[in-house]
């Protein structure tokens, strides 16, 4: 039937082909397709088919750009949950309903809209990465996360700036198609965005930071999901870590050696548990960082610990942000039902409270003695885990605090062989450039690497060819610098800058802010009004 109740289905039909399209453009450049440069002009469609549009219809545009582009990227949650992966789907895809509803649709001054538009996205991208404890995952600008060269800027902007100039090319080229700007002004305005920020990134690479060096190995154990607490593989889940590590001390000769989240088949408490940490860490004269449950009472943690080569226990960080649906239940006693209908068993961990950071032991003269001798304070670092390394206000707070490297330890083994552990790797990408320290990464399954603190993975755990689903590891070098990037001490303050662009448009274009509630039908239209 091509008409229910009035509604022309066909009609319908062909407006979504638009942001349908985007979508699908857009999914294409991230892992695990990677054609990067297709999200420089996949967003052209969208805007297209949202110029002169009703309200209604960009709202139904953009949810149809929502939810095509969100369930090609969270594929992988559908073997965790599909109602919950629906569930999220329709919720992410709020965001770019809101881009869609402040689309200045008709606009005759493209200038003004090379500036208002990205800014519009640039708030609904903050907006997903802040509201109901926030999921930041596959921001327009983590497409281009190897793009070293260009990713220079986020040390300034952070990831949303690079977000800004995608859309302001997306724009560009579609006021060329429309030929909306007389003599491609424009698009040469945009072309010296793109310039500045290639020539930026140069110049940053090129410059050599006075730096210490630290040895890290990282353990990869590849544990099954299916047998990770199961008392009855207690020991062949220590053994396997046990021997991955003896290898990588014998042959790399590390100075810190870190296992991933939750590496511990129990808790840290457990006496035997503890003592084979301790005696490992002794035997291999190495600082050893691993995650483990950590529980106080009735309570429990999910908890990166740092353990001296002497065998005690240092500090211990517990993770600060939890994962909704997975390590707690939002609002569990007024729905109680929602743990008993997961296919899967949920945690029941508390938040962490303090921003925790290791420092290795200063009176350890041993560990670089001419370094220590300069400034043992080199040797501070904080922990990420799960998926902390996506949230930029973390990161950036342990550095603000004083880490000068980061740590992400991981379990990437619940989406198998997916796109999942790439995508994940590209937020730890943009931490490691927005901040300008090298992070690095253990996974139980996933990318276990070295990232430098521009932003290049120099080294990756690998058996065979093989990356993710294996068990390896990997050691290598990371250079310490201690100089305080302008996000670092800034933070968002370019987001907070589009958002004041957008609410002044909001308030100054297409008559003002009353218009915008007339659409929204907040205020009633008068005829001939």
């Amino acid at each position: 039937m091509r008409y229910i109740k009035g509604v022309n289905l066909k009609s319908i039909s062909l407006q979504l082909i638009p942001p349908v399209v985007s979508a699908f453009l857009l999914v294409l450049a991230y892992p695990s397709f990677n054609i990067e440069f297709l999200a420089w002009i996949a967003l052209v469609p969208l805007f297209f088919g949202l110029e002169n549009s009703t309200i209604k219809q960009r709202i139904l545009k953009g949810y149809a750009f929502g939810i095509v582009f969100f369930s090609g990227i969270l594929y992988w949650l559908f073997k965790i949950s599909i109602p919950g992966t629906i569930g999220l789907v329709l919720l992410l895809s709020v965001a770019p309903v809101i881009f869609s509803f402040l689309y200045p649709s008709g606009s005759n001054n493209p200038f003004y809209m090379l500036l208002y538009i990205p800014s519009a996205w640039v708030l609904t991208e903050y907006l997903r990465g802040h509201l109901f404890t926030g999921f930041p995952w596959a921001l327009l600008g983590y497409s281009q996360s190897f793009n070293t060269k260009l990713i220079q800027i986020v040390d300034i902007t952070g990831v949303y700036g690079l977000s800004f100039l995608i859309v302001a090319v997306n724009f560009g080229l579609l006021m060329i198609f429309c030929k909306k700007c007389r003599r491609y002004i424009l698009p040469c305005i945009v072309f010296i965005l793109v310039a500045g920020c290639l020539l930026y990134g140069e110049i940053a690479l090129r410059h050599v930071y006075p730096a210490q060096t630290l040895k890290i190995a990282l353990i990869q154990g590849n544990i099954p999901q299916d047998i990770k607490w199961d008392k009855k593989y207690r020991s062949f889940i220590m053994d396997k870590f046990m021997r991955i590590t003896r290898t990588a001390i014998s042959e790399g000769k590390p100075d810190l050696v870190v296992w991933p989240e939750t590496a511990l088949p129990g808790y840290m408490e457990e006496r035997d548990l503890g003592q084979t940490l301790s005696e490992i860490a002794q035997s291999g004269n190495v600082y050893f960082l691993t995650g483990t449950l950590h529980g106080e009472g009735m309570n429990a943690f999910n908890s990166a610990c740092l353990i001296s080569k002497r065998g005690i226990l240092l500090a211990r960080y517990d993770k600060v942000h939890l994962v909704p649906l997975g390590e707690f239940i939002p609002f569990e006693d007024k729905f109680p039902w929602v743990r008993s209908s997961m296919p899967i068993p949920l945690g029941d961990f508390r938040r962490g409270k303090e921003y925790v950071v290791f420092q290795l032991e200063k009176e350890d003269s041993a560990l670089f003695p001419k370094a220590a001798a300069k400034n043992p304070d080199y040797y501070k670092f904080s922990c990420l885990i799960c998926y902390e390394d996506i949230f930029p206000e973390i990161a950036r707070t342990f550095v603000e605090k004083g880490a000068y490297f980061l740590i992400n330890i991981t379990n990437d083994a619940w989406f198998g062989k997916t796109s999942a552990p790439y995508q994940h790797l590209q937020g730890s990408i943009f931490r490691a450039v927005e901040n300008h320290v090298p992070v690095v990464r253990a996974a139980n399954t996933g990318v276990s690497c070295i990232i430098d603190s521009s932003g290049r993975v120099t080294k990756v755990a690998r058996n065979g060819k093989e990356e993710i689903c294996v068990d390896c590891y990997v050691t290598g070098d990371i250079s310490i610098n201690v100089e305080k990037t302008f996000y670092t001490r800034f933070g968002d303050a370019f987001s907070w800058g589009c958002m004041a662009i957008v609410l002044l448009g909001v308030i100054t274009n297409q008559n003002g802010f009353i218009q915008l509630l007339r659409r929204a039908r907040f205020l009633k239209k008068k005829e001939g009004a």
